[in-house]
């Protein structure tokens, strides 16, 4: 964060270079379609679970015992919304931007960065990482970017907090 407010206080980083200077509504809607997405996987991952009668298998027993951490408002606002924001504007805008001039080489790349950077070097990351990279190239713009890793962050403390049953499926899918 320190780095892209002394970037920008310098005048060496304008929202153009970051790709945020493409505000057009087919770009925020295409965000916030695909941010959506993550969240309702998460509740539709855990009805599923629920209707088949799953959640009453051993393999689930105890996950309702499992008790969220204290999670304040100020918690979910930064983890949930301003990091991953600024994690992709960083990563994604300005040094995805700035190194990789082949777009061959620009999704595969940020992926690879991206768990870099986070120092989350998991499937995750770096999924997140290409798909980012992906959204920027065809939409010409990081909104949608932005609004996907929201969704994700967001999917993930609704994962913590309220489904935790999704924990035991997710462990075995990644």
């Amino acid at each position: 964060m320190f780095s892209l407010t002394f970037l920008f206080l310098s005048g060496k980083l304008n929202l153009s270079k970051v790709g945020l200077s493409n505000f057009k509504p087919k770009n925020i809607f295409l965000g916030v379609g695909l941010g959506i997405v993550p969240v309702v996987t998460v509740i539709a991952i855990d009805a599923f679970i629920v209707k088949t009668g799953l959640a009453d298998n051993k393999l689930f027993s105890g996950a309702e015992l499992r008790t969220p951490e204290g999670y304040t408002f100020i918690d979910l606002l930064t983890g949930g919304i301003l990091h991953p924001a600024i994690s992709q504007i960083f990563i994604t805008g300005y040094v995805l931007n700035t190194l990789i001039k082949n777009k061959n080489l620009a999704v595969a790349g940020n992926g690879i960065l991206y768990s870099f950077l986070s120092f989350s070097w998991g499937i995750g990351s770096l999924g997140l990482g290409m798909i980012s990279a992906a959204l920027l190239r065809i939409s010409g713009s990081l909104i949608p970017a932005i609004f996907f890793s929201v969704g994700c962050s967001s999917a993930k403390y609704l994962i913590l907090t309220n489904y935790p049953r999704v924990t035991t499926i997710l462990v075995f899918l990644i």
